[in-house]
């Protein structure tokens, strides 16, 4: 399989980014879900540093191609079959611009629980189409960017924004406040 340049690095950097704040907790006490692992790159990253972490995909690698290991759960970002409040961190990386499962991703995440995130920053597919052409970047998760949002609207309390590479990128940490997921 062919090595996309600019793919591997901005995965490298968002993995970088979240084991900066996952240090800081205590590895053998906390539960991660990596929503949307795909080939669980990132996954396998966080589980090689000691880490308790386990991959979710709507998909399995026998259905996807490009996807070398399966996830250890294969079912919707949407409707996930998790007791409310039951991770401690999770973690969705370029998936809440293909399905609206924010407020899933809130349900099944602790009180005060961390939630790290990275989207197309609206506006810029146009870049991601040129380099797609130039064959720097995959494509594999380019098609069906229904639901861009800015992070800064995310209904869960930011507690760190950033765009990244040329602007084109959004990562932003959240946090489950005590109200965030209640009706009022």
């Amino acid at each position: 399989m062919k090595q996309f340049i600019i793919t591997k690095y901005v995965a490298d950097k968002r993995a970088q980014l979240i084991l900066q704040d996952l240090c800081k907790m205590d590895k053998k006490a906390i539960k991660i879900l990596d929503v949307g692992c795909g080939n669980k790159y990132i996954t396998n990253q966080i589980k090689s540093k000691g880490y308790n972490i386990k991959g979710l995909d709507r998909c399995s690698a026998k259905e996807c191609k490009w996807m070398k290991h399966d996830p250890d759960y294969i079912m919707d970002a949407k409707n996930m079959k998790f007791d409310d409040n039951a991770f401690d961190v999770v973690i969705a990386l370029e998936l809440i611009e293909h399905c609206d499962c924010i407020s899933e991703i809130n349900r099944v995440l602790k009180k005060n629980g961390i939630f790290f995130c990275s989207t197309p920053t609206p506006f810029t597919d146009w870049v991601r189409t040129i380099l797609v052409k130039l064959r720097l970047l995959e494509n594999q998760d380019f098609e069906g960017h229904d639901h861009l949002v800015d992070l800064r609207d995310v209904p869960m309390k930011l507690l760190k924004y950033r765009r990244m590479f040329f602007f084109t990128s959004q990562f932003g940490v959240f946090t489950k406040s005590e109200s965030d997921g209640k009706k009022e």
